[in-house]
């Protein structure tokens, strides 16, 4: 989910629940856009890099691998030992960034089903050929076409294209103008590509 996606519905949350937290809804608010830190922290020792620039394109890529060391916040290890360490002292500081981190996970894991359940219904679809080069793929990529900006048509299909893994990584080094005409897809290369 993109961190525009977890603003919004971090703030939508925050809003419903102000009024019992008052003042403290600050706190597991910023917990659940924090948490992603750990993304910045792995690729920060991986690459040896704190190019902030440098992570962005390296989740923006295509496919990136999904590297559980990537997400060390969102380990329910994590999680759980916060909650005995919050219960064990009783802090509502350290709940409410529970409840934050919490949030964003479950967001993280609706996300997840929700694209690959979209994945799995486009592969069908084009009978796991790929709509641009005709390759047969038994693995085809999710490419999202169009980020909607009502959240409530996140997930419509209209917005996603299911790519082979080379044309999938055509499509985001080259930036290519990907658009649906009817019920074909096509790839315009701009010139000189």
């Amino acid at each position: 989910m993109r961190i525009q996606e977890h603003l919004k519905l971090s703030t939508a949350a925050a809003v419903v629940v102000s009024p019992w937290l008052r003042q403290d809804v600050w706190i597991p608010l910023i917990a659940s856009l924090a948490i992603d830190v750990d993304h910045f922290i792995w690729h920060a020792i991986a690459y040896r890099t704190l190019s902030f620039r440098a992570a962005i394109r390296y989740f923006g890529q295509a496919d990136p691998q999904r590297l559980t060391q990537a997400k060390f916040l969102h380990h329910p290890l994590v999680l759980g030992g916060l909650f005995f360490i919050a219960l064990r002292l009783r802090s509502k500081v350290l709940f409410l960034i529970l409840a934050g981190m919490l949030f964003h996970v479950n967001l993280d894991a609706i996300h997840l089903t929700q694209m690959n359940g979209l994945k799995k219904s486009l592969s069908q679809q084009a009978q796991y050929h790929c709509p641009e080069c005709g390759k047969m793929e038994p693995a085809l990529q999710l490419h999202t076409l169009h980020f909607a900006s009502n959240l409530l048509e996140r997930y419509a299909p209209r917005h996603f294209i299911v790519l082979c893994p080379a044309c999938h990584e055509k499509a985001h080094r080259a930036k290519q103008e990907i658009y649906r005409r009817g019920s074909a897809f096509y790839v315009i290369i701009p010139p000189g590509k």
